[in-house]
């Protein structure tokens, strides 16, 4: 009687604790419940399939910020949760030389990256942005890009897309935009032509052990340290597969940088200064600074450029065309457009779509399509969330304080759908909301709009990101229309870049409302 007497009290004091923990969360605003030794971390971990949402939802009901607090001994997890445009003006340029990516975060990725431009901070970062802002603000090298998108566009992914139509198969047309652009970013980077976009769909080793090992660091960023230090030990989980695809991700940029430098040491001084791409350039401007780059400097530059370049337009394709199906209203829209194009550009000439190639000019013009991809991007940003770490004590605009190191999380994802910046209606795919009385697509702040980030980083590829986009798009839609197969799931994967879970499959049919000239 008395163990059972006993056993009653402690149950009962274990559920007034429960109880009274989950009654301060609530009177924390709504935050998650913050647990003894382990805050919030399961709160995160059970909602971690639908991230996203769940944060956007705290954040929403906390005036823009909140404070998380992890396990003890978690060093890496972020303390400070953010969406407020004010905040990230102040972050990302106002005290922008206080909130660097911070050695945490570099550590967590530092296998991958090493010193590259996606962790680098202060001089280091300067020196790998500046060849990078050198080679994309140089004319020949954008006509080139827009040549090799092209002819990317024509000779690869329209075969592809065509065997589908035939056969009325289904393809995961996620998977073909990543195959897609990577090929027409190694040719950006580096002149080499990977073939990852073929008819056969080759396996693409790399990709598959890239995509696992930013996973990996992904779970190192929200899990405590020692725990994925015991994992690396004993060998097992997600630390086995980082450990794997790592030897293949150095082994496969390794070869491609060797590639690039092997090349250029058979050109004279004055031809290597003529290349146009970004490694040749950041190879040119180390060594007229006395510096010799290393193989391992210029692949860390290499792989920061694959990730930034390859996810976001594939990714912010593949949810545009998702859109694009449930509102018919704005395909509709954008073909109209695009024929008006073809009738100005051709005069009222007949022309062949398989020789057809759109100019500057002609990309300049598709404002509506613009638009529409904006909407894609601001509902569903390629990169939902960023980092940064604080060097000092300062308090936000919102008059959050933050204290020197504490890790600090900007939720992209959260800024895009807030109703106070965004309007009542801020769920809705409304291209509209983009366009001006003169049907103009209007360009929005980057700190309400931090799809390509803000201030002193920001991105330097987003203007080829729209010319690739709107190409992309454009020959696809004037030769098919793209429907999802019925009953395919469609859903964010937690990451650092927004993956559709399961994919995108389609069906393609040949367009058949083409108004030629």
């Amino acid at each position: 009687m008395e163990t059972f007497s006993g056993g009653f009290i402690t149950a009962l004091m274990v559920s007034a604790a429960i109880i009274w923990y989950l009654t301060k969360s609530r009177k924390n605003k709504g935050g998650p419940v913050n647990w003894p030794v382990v805050g919030m971390l399961p709160s995160l971990l059970w909602n971690l399939s639908n991230a996203y949402e769940w944060a956007t939802e705290i954040v929403n009901r906390n005036g823009g910020t909140f404070a998380f607090k992890g396990p003890l001994g978690s060093k890496h997890l972020f303390e400070v949760v953010t969406s407020s445009p004010s905040n990230l003006e102040y972050i990302l340029k106002d005290d922008f030389v206080n909130f660097p990516r911070g050695p945490s975060f570099k550590s967590v990725f530092f296998d991958i990256f090493g010193d590259g431009l996606f962790v680098a901070d202060d001089e280091l970062w300067k020196r790998q942005r500046k060849p990078v802002a050198i080679a994309m603000s140089n004319t020949s090298f954008r006509d080139q890009n827009l040549n090799q998108i092209q002819r990317s566009i024509v000779e690869r992914l329209i075969p592809v897309l065509e065997e589908s139509c035939k056969k009325k198969s289904s393809l995961d047309i996620q998977d073909i935009f990543l195959r897609l652009n990577f090929d027409m970013i190694c040719l950006a980077i580096a002149g080499k032509d990977t073939g990852f976009l073929l008819p056969d769909l080759p396996e693409v080793p790399f990709a598959r052990a890239f995509d696992e090992a930013i996973e990996s660091c992904t779970y190192r960023l929200i899990i405590p340290p020692f725990v994925s230090k015991v994992m690396k030990f004993l060998n097992v989980g997600f630390e086995r597969k980082h450990r794997r695809a790592m030897g293949i991700i150095l082994e496969y940029a390794s070869e491609l940088v060797s590639f690039k430098i092997a090349e250029l040491k058979k050109m004279s001084n004055e031809k290597r200064a003529q290349c146009g791409d970004i490694l040749s350039t950041f190879i040119h401007l180390e060594t007229q600074e006395g510096r010799s780059p290393s193989l391992k400097s210029v692949r860390d530059l290499c792989l920061s450029i694959i990730l930034a370049a390859r996810d976001t337009s594939s990714l912010a394709l593949s949810w545009f065309f998702w859109l694009l199906n449930q509102h018919p209203d704005v395909e509709t829209k954008i073909m109209s457009e695009l024929y008006e194009i073809l009738k100005a550009k051709f005069s009222n000439n007949p022309y062949d779509i398989n020789t057809l190639r759109f100019s500057h000019d002609d990309l300049k013009d598709m404002q509506y399509l613009h638009a529409a991809l904006s909407e894609a991007m601001r509902l569903y940003p390629p990169v939902p969330v960023s980092y940064r770490q604080a060097v000092r004590d300062v308090i936000l605009p919102d008059g959050t304080r933050v204290k020197k190191r504490s890790k600090l999380l900007y939720l992209i994802y959260a800024t895009n759908r807030m109703e106070s910046v965004w309007g009542k209606d801020c769920r809705e795919f409304k291209p509209e909301r983009w366009m001006n009385r003169d049907g103009i697509c209007r360009k929005e702040s980057d700190f309400k709009y931090p799809v390509f980030n803000a201030g002193p980083r920001l991105c330097l590829g987003r203007e080829m990101a729209y010319v690739s986009m709107k190409c992309v798009a454009a020959h696809v839609l004037l030769r098919y229309c793209v429907r999802i197969e019925p009953g395919h799931p469609v859903k964010p994967k937690f990451g650092l870049t927004m993956f559709m879970q399961h994919g995108l499959k389609v069906t393609l049919q040949t367009r058949k409302d083409v108004v030629l000239p």
